[in-house]
């Protein structure tokens, strides 16, 4: 998945109302925060109205296989979940001061190698490497931020994202890997992967994907068309990987 890139360097503080701390304005606005499949707004407390707040961009990589998918959720366990405790535990903020969103979504069992994410914190950092360090040495062997950065006040992970990128894996072989049976697809039926490139070829460009998922999860989706920019199918032995960039994806959201 890709997503629009924050600022090196050191924070730039920003109050709780979005703007730089050096605005005159200390008026305080509703801050976004995802809960469930809603974007609640929450008003910040009128005691951290006037102290800066401080930007952070994680980039995070995760074998799903074990937990529900990104959106936070306690039981059972979510990628979101698991690293909001870790920040929890070493920043000392509750969950509502972190305002931690990711980029996207996931679906149950679904792997990231590039998953955007962004949290606030009302102190800055002089040193990254010590929270990273902190961070991996929390979280499960399945879970790993490989980068944290700074971010400008105006970087969102979900609502900067450029594009979106996903890879679908086909194992095709009458006998199937072992080692991949967490991250492929087993079809032992033989495939045409001339005839799917053709295929593929139909999506490059805007559509309505509402036929595409799961009708019962996303009959609030208030806009199912999305943009597919490329959609590549790569054949490296017996494995055939569909990679596909676009504007977005819905709930489930299936090519194949």
């Amino acid at each position: 998945m890709g997503s629009g890139g924050g600022a090196l360097g050191l924070s730039s503080p920003l109050f709780a109302n979005g703007h730089l701390s050096s605005s005159s304005n200390s008026t305080s606005l509703p801050l976004p925060v995802e809960d469930g499949n809603h974007l609640a707004m929450v008003k910040p407390s009128s005691s951290i109205v006037n102290l800066p707040h401080y930007k952070w961009r994680l980039l995070v990589a995760y074998d799903g296989t074990r937990y529900a998918g990104w959106q936070f959720q306690v039981s059972p366990p979510t990628i979101q979940c698991i690293v909001e405790k870790a920040l929890i535990q070493i920043t000392k903020l509750e969950r509502e001061c972190l305002h931690f969103v990711g980029a996207s979504r996931t679906d149950t069992g679904v792997h990231a190698w590039g998953q955007v994410a962004h949290f606030i914190t009302p102190f800055n950092y002089d040193s990254l490497e010590t929270i990273h360090a902190a961070l991996n040495g929390l979280l499960p062997s399945g879970i790993r931020v490989r980068e944290i950065s700074a971010a400008t006040p105006e970087f969102h992970a979900r609502f900067s994202a450029k594009s979106k990128v996903y890879h679908y894996k086909i194992y095709n072989d009458t006998i199937m890997d072992p080692f991949q049976r967490h991250y492929v697809y087993h079809s032992v039926y033989k495939l045409n992967s001339a005839a799917m490139r053709e295929a593929a070829k139909m999506f490059i460009r805007k559509h309505d994907f509402s036929a595409f998922v799961n009708a019962s999860r996303n009959d609030r989706v208030p806009d199912p068309v999305k943009t597919i920019f490329r959609f590549d199918v790569i054949e490296m032995g017996p494995l055939i990987q569909l990679e596909v960039e676009g504007s977005g994806f819905l709930y489930r959201l299936r090519f194949c």
